[in-house]
C-alpha cells in the first residue's frame, strides 16, 4: 500500500511543546454527553449479563465472580454481580468513563474473530457522527506527540506491548488495546515537501466489541499510555 492511498491526519504547524490536553481523560469527560446516564444504563445491563458467556465472547478471564480485563498496559477487574470496577495494583477507583468502556466491551462482545483486516475510523459504522471528535482526541494529539519523533514512538509503543507491523511508513505498530480490539498505528515522518502524518487503524471486527464512539475513547486512552512512555528509556531484553 502506497502512502497516497492511506487516509491520515497531518499538521503543517507541528509543535511538540504544545500540551496534548485533548488526549487526557479529564478533557474527554468534559465533552462526553450523558456520562452518568451511560454509567447507570451499563450497570443495569451488566446485572442481566451471563458472565461466563460474556467472558468467552470477549476473551477475558472470569473466575471467583470477577472479570479480569487487560486494557493496553493496565489491568482492570469488574466483580459480578455487585459490579465493583477497580484497577489492579491501585487503590484509586478508575474514572467512570473507563468503567463504562469496560462494561460496554463485555456487553457488546459477540465473539467475532479478529480478522487481521484493517479499517480507518472513517470506515466504522456511523463514523461521520464522531469523526471530528476522533481527530481532536486521537489523531491530532498523537501526531503532535510523535510527528517528528519516530524514536519516541518506537520506544513508547514497545513499552506498552506493541508489536511491529509489516507496513509502509517510518514506524508501524499493532497494539492490543483490549483482548479482541487491536489498533494499528503507522507513522510517516515529514520532509521538506510533505508534512508528517499518522494513520490509525482498527481491525474490521472492532464494531462487534465496542460502538464507534467508544472506539474514540479507546484511542484517547492509547494516547495517554503512549505519552506516559514517550520520554522514558526502558530496558529491553
Amino acid at each position: 500500500m502506497s502512502r497516497k492511498t492511506i487516509i491520515s491526519e497531518s499538521s503543517p504547524n507541528l509543535n511538540h511543546d504544545e500540551p496534548c490536553c485533548l488526549a487526557s481523560i479529564e478533557c474527554i469527560i468534559l465533552i462526553a454527553m450523558g456520562l452518568e446516564d451511560a454509567y447507570e444504563k451499563a450497570l443495569q445491563d451488566m446485572a442481566h449479563l451471563n458472565p461466563r458467556t460474556a467472558a468467552a465472547k470477549s476473551g477475558v478471564r472470569f473466575d471467583n465472580n470477577r472479570f479480569t480485563i487487560p486494557l493496553l498496559n493496565r489491568t482492570f477487574t469488574i466483580t459480578h454481580p455487585d459490579l465493583n470496577v477497580a484497577e489492579a495494583g491501585s487503590d484509586t477507583p478508575p474514572p467512570k468513563l473507563v468503567a463504562v468502556l469496560l462494561m460496554h466491551y463485555l456487553l457488546h462482545a459477540d465473539g467475532t474473530a479478529v480478522s487481521g483486516m484493517w479499517n480507518t475510523y472513517r470506515q466504522l459504522p456511523g463514523a461521520h457522527l464522531f469523526e471530528q471528535r476522533f481527530t481532536n482526541l486521537v489523531s491530532r494529539p498523537m501526531l503532535q506527540m510523535f510527528g517528528n519523533d519516530a524514536e519516541g514512538f518506537n520506544r513508547a509503543a514497545l513499552a506498552i506491548g506493541g508489536k511491529p507491523m509489516d507496513r509502509t511508513g517510518d514506524a508501524a505498530f499493532r497494539l492490543l488495546a483490549l483482548p479482541k480490539i487491536p489498533i494499528g498505528c503507522i507513522l510517516y515522518l515529514g520532509d521538506s515537501e510533505v508534512s508528517p502524518s499518522i494513520n490509525i487503524l482498527f481491525d474490521e471486527a472492532a464494531p462487534h466489541y465496542l460502538p464507534t464512539e467508544d472506539l474514540t475513547i479507546l484511542g484517547s486512552l492509547l494516547n495517554s499510555a503512549l505519552k506516559s512512555y514517550k520520554s522514558i528509556k526502558t530496558e529491553r531484553k
